[in-house]
Parts: structure tokens; sequence; C-alpha cells
């Protein structure tokens, strides 16, 4: 299947829908970044949106989703070659990319097929700087019957490492979003051939369990989520037609379990799959 010409992303070959809800089990903090605070406001605040509410962004679930695979896909993978570290290791490095653009030329076909070849299963499903991944996470939205409308505000305060003592001058406050608030869940999977669906499958199964922590201040409790009703949709070339039409609505989900057992993958009867 990896050398399925169908299966990069010149022609359709399928496409898969992931959908559920991330719900808090411990306060959940993805920080706003910098920004000039303002006189009484927290000191770090929780990302917003343009009306107040809290969101996950795609890329803080997909940047945790991603990790993790990196950690265990390579040693589910056949063979000796496991993932790479994208920031130090590579699997393709730039040099190597050039050197195959002058030995395939204009062959693009052949090209993308050497650089796919090249690839670790992480970067296959995740990307690459040369390879568009196959996975697209959503920015996670609240559902906002799940959220009362205000923050948690935690204290705190600087330790000096030397003395093993708190800094009193140096107290600080953490804003985190409550436990039991909710925000949607999506992602879509592009031509993915099925070991590499059966990846992300395996991949996501802590996530459904709670095992996965996301955000800032994992090491202090907070972040514990749980990925809940995961339900998957697909689209190939026979039902395409009714897709373009009717758009997701018109494609019937499959429970996480069902698709487990189409893939033939056992998740240990977890409760929430």
């Amino acid at each position: 299947m990896a050398g399925d010409a169908s299966l990069f992303y010149d022609r359709f070959d399928n496409r898969r829908r992931i959908i559920g809800r991330l719900v808090a089990i411990t306060p959940v903090r993805i920080g706003s970044g910098g920004g000039i605070p303002e006189p009484g406001a927290v000191d770090n605040p929780v990302i917003r949106d343009a009306y107040g509410r809290p969101f996950i962004p795609g890329s803080s679930f997909k940047g945790v989703w991603r990790t993790f695979a990196e950690q265990v896909l390579g040693q589910l993978a056949n063979g000796d070659r496991g993932c790479c570290d994208p920031l130090s290791e590579p699997c393709l490095s730039t040099k190597s990319v050039k050197e195959l653009k002058k030995e395939h030329g204009k062959n693009l076909q052949a090209l993308a097929q050497a650089i796919y070849e090249q690839l670790c299963p992480a970067c296959r499903l995740f990307g690459s700087p040369h390879f568009a991944g196959r996975v697209r996470v959503r920015d996670l939205l609240v559902i906002e019957s799940s959220w009362p409308g205000f923050y948690e505000i935690r204290p705190g305060v600087a330790i000096d490492r030397d003395k093993r003592t708190s800094l009193t001058s140096r107290k600080y406050e953490t804003e985190a979003v409550p436990a039991g608030t909710a925000f949607t869940f999506e992602a879509i999977v592009e031509n993915a051939t099925e070991e590499e669906w059966q990846d992300l499958l395996l991949t996501l199964f802590p996530f459904i369990r709670g095992e996965l922590p996301i955000g800032g201040s994992t090491g202090r409790g907070l972040g514990r989520v749980r990925l809940e009703n995961v339900k998957v949709a697909s689209v190939t070339v026979s039902n395409l037609r009714q897709f373009l039409i009717g758009g997701w609505e018109s494609i019937s989900t499959e429970e996480m379990k069902d698709v487990c057992r189409a893939s033939e993958l056992n998740p240990g009867g977890g409760e929430n799959v």
C-alpha cells in the first residue's frame, strides 16, 4: 500500500473524520503567550477566543498526539528503523531531499515516492518539512453548556532553588479552565494506508483512557483530559458523490469500538471506546 500512487494527494482515495468530546478531568491551562499585561490582570491567563471563551488550539492537541506517537510507533514499526527526532535528527534532511530532486528530475511521482519511503512512521502521519501529514486537528471549541463561565485562579510563588525556600516577593497567579469543561474534538485523516490508520488509532487510545495530559503545569496536576463519545465517519470512492453533495452530515458514523473491531484492534475494553 505504501507504494500506491493514489495514497499521496494527487488523487482521492479515502478521508476519515474522527469526532468526540474532550473533557477536562482536572483544570486545564493553555497559556495565551505574550502580550502586555493590564493592571490587575492575571499573570498567566489562558488563551481565549474573540468572545472571551476558552478553547484549545488544534496544534496543542496535535503536538501532544505527535510526541506520544514518536515515542511508541518506532517500537511498533517493522524492522530496525524507529521514529526520528524532527528537531535534532530528522529522518529526511534538506540535503537528502536536494539529492533526491537531482536523481528524479521532473518525475514528481517518483520523487514523492522516494521521499515517502524515507520518512519515519510519525512523519508520515503528522507531516515533515517535505511531506504534508495525513492528520489535521481543528481547534477544540468549548461546549458552552459545560463551561461555568469563569476561570480558576491558582496562586503560586517562585522558589529559590539554592536555598530551597519560597521568594515571597515573587508571587504570581495562574489561570485555568475548570474541571468538567468539555471541548469539541475533530480530526481529519487524509488518504491514510490501513497500516497508518491502525497506528493512528493505537496512539489515540491513551487519550480515550485519560492518560495523556495537555497544556501547561501538568507537573502540578493540571491538564488531565479524557476523549469521550468518539465516532468515525469514512469517505471512499464509493460514497464520494454522496459526500460532495451532502457533506459529513450525509455520511453515517461508526462507534470507536466498531472501528477498532474492523481494523482488528482491541483497545482493552476502555469504557469510552
